[in-house]
């Protein structure tokens, strides 16, 4: 586990890391709050905080909180406040903040040691759940739920981005020709070819896939068409053998402040086109200059 350690002692620090190190963890150390605090906001990830209470400028009890904070339920953090003080309100105040746990100084290793294996085992746990919780068990991909909570978070920002929105081809006549174990083998390729082009696509249920793209329209309608040709290109190896596949995909873009569930309406009818025009194409939900799209299979929705 990657633990980030926030002790004011150097001597402190010394000798936790060393305790823990010997267990194979990797340890990141800050002897000031702000600096750990400044590492929280970075984004970088950690597994661990084990914190001290007692720092000139920041609490301790501050640094649990931010913890939690930065895990923003994609990933979970624990948190393990060690202190010298025996005072029970300091107990109750770190639990009270976030804090899973609480060791007094100094730490024997053979209990520091155990403490991060139970944490360990938690911390599986809770990603087991957000993963059943945020992925699509047969894709792999991130499920519905995860992409309507990535365009609520997005929703504030205010940048140009597209929406792509993609569906199998005849997926049930796959099913009803080849049985839907080939159905399942076809929906798991497309999850491989869509996330080998970029990583964000989720299964919206059924046959339907769909990607945020933090570009312009017609940057989402290369990646769009960059898909196609993948699944067009190479059959599908399915338990009912070689499937010749298509998938027909719609775009839209939401201009800065506009409303997703607009954008969304837009690449529906994008998507409609493609498959009333002839499925195997990527229509763009408004007109573009030629030049941008010359290469693409598009057409076109005024």
């Amino acid at each position: 586990m990657r633990i980030l350690l926030a002790e004011p002692s150097r001597i402190g620090r010394t000798i936790v890391a060393n305790m823990v190190t010997v267990d194979g963890h990797d340890i990141v150390c800050s002897g000031d709050a702000d600096e750990a605090l400044a590492f929280m906001r970075s984004g970088q990830e950690f597994d661990v905080l084990i914190t001290a209470i007692e720092f000139a400028n920041v609490s301790g009890f501050e640094l649990c909180w931010e913890a939690k904070l930065s895990a923003e339920g994609s990933r979970p953090v624990y948190v393990i406040v060690l202190s010298s003080s025996r005072d029970e309100l300091k107990l109750v105040e770190a639990l009270d903040s976030g804090a899973d746990d609480f060791i007094s100084k100094p730490p024997r290793q053979s209990e520091l040691l155990a403490r991060l294996r139970a944490a360990g085992r938690l911390l599986a746990a809770q990603n087991d759940l957000i993963r059943l919780a945020n992925f699509d068990s047969l894709t792999g991909l991130r499920n519905r739920r995860s992409f309507f909570d990535e365009l609520e978070k997005c929703a504030p920002l205010n940048t140009a981005m597209s929406i792509v929105m993609l569906d199998v081809d005849h997926f049930k006549q796959v099913n009803d020709r080849h049985g839907h174990d080939a159905g399942d083998d076809v929906l798991r390729e497309i999850g491989r070819r869509a996330v080998a082009i970029d990583k964000g696509f989720s299964r919206l249920g059924g046959e339907e896939f769909g990607l945020l793209v933090r570009e312009p329209l017609l940057s989402a309608g290369e990646v769009a068409e960059r898909l196609r040709k993948s699944i067009m290109e190479t059959p599908f190896t399915t338990c009912a053998g070689e499937l010749a596949v298509t998938a027909s995909i719609g775009v839209a873009e939401r201009m800065p402040g506009a409303s997703f569930e607009n954008v969304l309406k837009e690449a529906d009818v994008a998507l409609y086109a493609s498959k009333s025009g002839g499925r195997n194409r990527v229509t763009l939900s408004r007109s573009a200059p030629d030049s941008g799209i010359m290469h693409l299979n598009v057409a076109r929705v005024a």
